[in-house]
Order: structure tokens, then C-alpha cells, then sequence
């Protein structure tokens, strides 16, 4: 315990805590942003096949892991106060969903329901990883470096690793695909929503706030548009318009993809029926 304690207390600080669309910001968006692009320019060398697909399944997975259990140890310490769990960064807001998913995804041979989660991960976890990496909100970033680099690995790996399903055709789009990933992500705002209450009954949080996915009754909401719902509306109303938001961002991932499926089908016949004509021509 004294050498983990030495090791938190020595954890890299920065001098001033890292400002969205700032120098980390940015440059880390930038090295994101370059992987996704290599990864579509070089899509067809990218690992394919049930062993490739459990193997970076079980790597996010783990990975995933590895980040939240650091990233609870650097919150759960003081160095003033000692050790005491922040119930703040309880690990079930909507960008903590993919590490259930992905942990139990890894653990299921190919089925209807490990298509369903691959399903979520390609479409709900892209949506909430670039929610962050391209609108974070003021208190994403931390003065402890390893947080900072946390949320950048956590939600670029998010977005990176839904390309990949799409990509290697581990996903492809189709109604069925919007509905099973939907069938996932429904269950969850629900869990939150029964989170919140109990917590808000019991006060098991004690001083510290605890508002997962950001829908408690005496919470607040960060996410924009939604926001004006808790401001205006009554809380059902609120709840509803988050559920749909989300649920209508996923849909419009598998939608978006669909699109350039079919887009790419055209220009293969369009090609296709050019090098027909050539080839009569190069005949007669």
C-alpha cells in the first residue's frame, strides 16, 4: 500500500490542467484521427477472421480494464485526505458502457447475442468516444497526466475500435444491426435511471455527486440541447429526449455507414460496366 501511495503521490502533474480544443487536445485528436485514416486507406491488411476478431475483442476489453481500474486507484486517493472512493467517477456513464460490453462480448463465442454487442460497439461506442474527442465538456481534462492520457486512449480507442468492426465487415449495416446494438443500448439509461434513485434514497454517496449518465433528478446535464430539456421540461420529458437522442446517434452511425456501403457499390458497377465497354470496344 506505501509503494502504491508513493507511486500516486509522484504521479506526473501539470502545471496547468489541459483546456479543450488546447495543445493535448488537439495534438492527441490529430494522432486519433491519423490511425483512423491509416486504417481505412490499409483496410484490407487490417487482421479479419473469428481468431483476429477475439483477439483485439479481448485487447479493447482489457485494455478498457486496465485504464478504469488506474483511473478509480488515482481518484479513490488524496494525498491530503488519504484514501476515500469517489463516488463521482462511479464507472456507468454512457462512455463506461463499452467496457461491459466488450468484457462480456469477449467471453461469448459467435452468436446472436455477441453480434448484438459487437453491434453496440461499433455504432452507440463511436457515438459517446467522439462525443468527447470533438465536443468535451470544460472539467474533461485533468492536472494528473495519467487522466488526461486515460480519456484520450479511452474514447479514441473507442471510436478506433468501432472503425475496425466496420471495416473487417465484423459489423455490416443493416436494419437488424441498428435494432440488436438498440436492444443493448436500451436496458442502460434505465440501469442509470434506477442508479440515481436509489442513490438519491439512500444518499450512499454521501458528499460526493453521483449522477450516472447524467439524467438524475438533482443532477445536471452537460450535453447540449439535452440540457435545455432538464431546464425546461418536466423530468419524464427530459429522460425520454436523452434515451432518443442517443438511440437516433447510434441509428445514424449504421445509417452513415450504410450509405457509403451503397456509394461504394455504385461506383464498383459504374467501373464495372466502363471496363465492359472497353473491352467491346478494344473487340470490334
Amino acid at each position: 500500500m506505501r509503494l502504491l501511495e508513493w507511486l500516486l503521490n509522484t504521479t506526473p502533474r501539470l502545471a496547468e490542467r489541459p483546456v479543450p480544443f488546447g495543445l493535448f487536445h488537439l495534438g492527441s485528436l490529430a494522432v486519433i484521427l491519423c490511425i483512423c485514416v491509416l486504417m481505412v486507406v490499409f483496410r484490407r491488411q487490417l487482421p479479419r477472421g473469428e481468431v483476429n476478431l477475439r483477439r483485439c475483442l479481448t485487447a479493447f476489453g482489457v485494455g478498457l480494464l486496465l485504464l478504469e481500474v488506474g483511473k478509480q486507484i488515482v481518484y479513490s486517493y488524496d494525498p491530503a485526505l488519504g484514501w476515500a472512493y469517489n463516488w463521482d467517477r462511479f464507472p456507468f456513464q454512457f462512455c463506461s458502457t463499452p467496457i461491459y460490453v466488450a468484457l462480456a462480448a469477449m467471453c461469448l463465442r459467435e452468436g446472436k447475442l455477441r453480434r448484438a454487442f459487437l453491434a453496440f460497439l461499433a455504432t452507440y461506442s463511436p457515438v459517446a468516444g467522439c462525443a468527447v474527442l470533438f465536443y468535451p465538456a470544460s472539467d474533461v481534462f485533468h492536472e494528473i497526466l495519467f487522466l488526461d492520457v486515460h480519456t484520450m486512449l479511452w474514447h479514441g480507442g473507442m471510436l478506433i475500435f468501432g472503425l475496425y468492426l466496420w471495416l473487417t465487415e465484423a459489423v455490416t449495416p443493416s436494419v437488424k444491426t441498428a435494432l440488436t446494438a438498440a436492444a443493448v443500448y436500451l436496458p442502460m439509461p434505465v440501469i442509470a435511471l434506477i442508479l440515481n434513485e436509489v442513490e438519491l434514497a439512500t444518499g450512499f454517496a454521501g458528499h460526493y455527486t453521483f449522477n450516472m449518465f447524467y439524467v438524475a433528478r438533482d443532477g445536471f446535464c452537460m450535453i447540449p440541447v439535452l440540457s435545455w430539456f432538464q431546464a425546461h421540461t418536466p423530468y419524464p420529458v427530459f429522460f425520454a429526449a436523452y434515451v432518443l437522442t442517443l438511440g437516433v446517434g447510434g441509428a445514424l452511425v449504421t445509417a452513415g455507414m450504410w450509405g457509403i456501403q451503397h456509394v461504394k457499390c455504385k461506383i464498383s458497377e459504374l467501373r464495372s460496366a466502363q471496363n465492359a465497354k472497353c473491352k467491346m470496344g478494344e473487340r470490334g
